[in-house]
This record gives structure tokens, C-alpha cells and sequence, in this order.
């Protein structure tokens, strides 16, 4: 068994103080060195604390803290049917109506945080006539390697809030319920570079009792597909990501 120690920036937080979730799937992923994973999120990962990775076999890894186990990754083989895709205008239509433009319930997010001071500024709104998200997305340069290149997990960090906003935008408007990501699967086909002009598209995939599903996808400059994922996000009570907009508002009046 290998192991190394990890400590997550706070700017890498989803919800505050709170690893965002396709970024701990993406450093997993690149823990196991495979272009497919099946990524267990069992309890939320905290931000500025000592962590521990441990590669437990060829195909499996597990994120530890203190306290036990927080998350783990299966390599494996990841199938999805992608919608029809949506064009670079109709994409910068849709960004153009982001819903967390006007009052966004978690502004700090890595991914979609419209108060990130150095965020991956992924914007999705919903697209005319389809029940589905999309955004206009130009990785920004600063978070590139040398080669020009996103990382991995801030490849798979961009692919998670879109499935989220694909779930809040077809929730009903009076919906009461919070969210939290509980599994990500994803597969990594081609590199993401910064400074070009991308497409990320998500989609509401059905629910199934507590269990709500969603699918995304990362097209490059010229429709290639980049990366794809299938997101499973489980209702809870008390915290989480709000699903109802009549929701946000309330939120909003009430200063919270």
C-alpha cells in the first residue's frame, strides 16, 4: 500500500470549508493515474487540514483523514449517452441567462462561484427549447500547467456544478430540497486548454427515491469531446446544495 499526505486549498472549496466534490474526484483520478473512475464521496472533505491518500491496489484509492475514511476511486469503465451538443452562440446564450448571475447560494464555488476571486468561472444557464444547461467556457489561463494545460482535477472539478445547475434549474421552483453529491463517475478523453473556447453542457438524468442524477460533458474548440461524467446526488436535510429558486430567494430576504 502507497500513501501520501494532501492538504486541499480552502480555494478549492465547494460549499465553505468544504472540498469541492469533483475536485477530490479529480485528485483521486489522478491518483490512480486512469482516464475513467467511479469516485465514492462518503463524507464531506475539509479544506486546510491534513489528509492521506492511500493506493490500495492498481485500480483503487482512498482519500483518509483523522477520522476514517472520506472518499475512494475505482478505475473503471465509464459509458454515457451524450445529448445532441449545443453550439459555441447557443452556449453564450445560455451562460447569458446563469441563474446564480442574480443571487447565487454558494458565490464562493471554485466551479461556478460568481464571488471567487480566482475561480474556473463555469456559467451555465438553461438552453431554449431543451431541458438541459449550458455554458461558454475559456478555461482561464492562470490555472493552467506549463504545457497550457488544465489538471485533471480542475477538469473534473468543471464537469460536477454543471450537473448540479442542470438539477436546480428542472427543479420545481417551490422545491425545499438540499442536495449533496454523493458519487462521480467521469472519463477524461482529450486535454483541456486554457485561454480556448469550450462548450460545457449538463443534463437532468432521472431520479430514483432519495437519488437524483445528472450528466455533463466538456466539448473543445471544435466539438471534440473532452470529457464526460455522470453525477449521483443524494437529498438531505439541514445542509447541502438548495435545489428550489423560490428557495435561493428566501434565502436571499432573510440574509442568510
Amino acid at each position: 500500500m502507497r500513501a501520501r499526505e494532501l492538504l486541499i486549498d480552502p480555494a478549492r472549496a465547494g460549499l465553505p470549508e468544504l472540498a469541492h466534490g469533483g475536485y477530490v474526484a479529480g485528485v483521486l483520478t489522478a491518483a490512480l493515474d486512469a482516464d475513467s473512475t467511479r469516485v465514492r464521496l462518503r463524507r464531506p472533505v475539509p479544506t486546510g487540514r491534513p489528509l492521506r491518500i492511500e493506493r490500495t491496489g492498481p485500480a483503487h484509492a482512498e482519500l483518509h483523514d483523522g477520522d476514517g475514511l472520506l472518499a475512494e476511486a475505482v478505475a473503471a469503465d465509464v459509458l454515457l449517452h451524450l445529448p445532441a451538443p449545443v453550439g459555441h452562440a447557443e452556449a453564450q446564450a445560455a451562460t447569458a441567462r446563469f441563474p446564480g448571475a442574480a443571487y447565487h447560494p454558494i458565490p464562493t464555488c471554485l466551479v461556478c462561484g460568481t464571488g471567487h476571486e480566482d475561480g474556473l468561472e463555469v456559467f451555465p444557464g438553461p438552453v431554449s427549447g431543451r431541458a438541459m444547461v449550458a455554458a461558454s467556457w475559456t478555461p482561464p489561463a492562470g490555472h493552467a500547467r506549463r504545457d497550457g494545460t488544465l489538471p485533471l482535477e480542475l477538469v473534473s472539478a468543471a464537469l460536477d456544478c454543471p450537473q448540479l445547475w442542470a438539477l436546480m434549474v428542472h427543479a420545481e421552483p417551490a422545491s425545499s430540497e438540499r442536495v449533496v453529491t454523493s458519487e462521480l463517475e467521469a472519463r477524461f478523453e482529450r486535454p483541456v486548454r486554457a485561454g480556448e473556447p469550450h462548450v460545457v453542457i449538463g443534463w437532468p438524468m432521472g431520479r430514483d427515491g432519495r437519488r437524483r442524477l445528472a450528466g455533463a460533458a466538456i466539448l473543445g474548440p471544435d466539438g471534440e469531446l473532452c470529457a464526460a461524467g455522470r453525477q449521483t446526488a443524494v437529498a438531505v436535510s439541514g445542509w447541502g446544495v438548495p435545489l428550489g429558486r423560490d428557495h435561493w430567494s428566501a434565502e436571499r430576504l432573510a440574509g442568510a
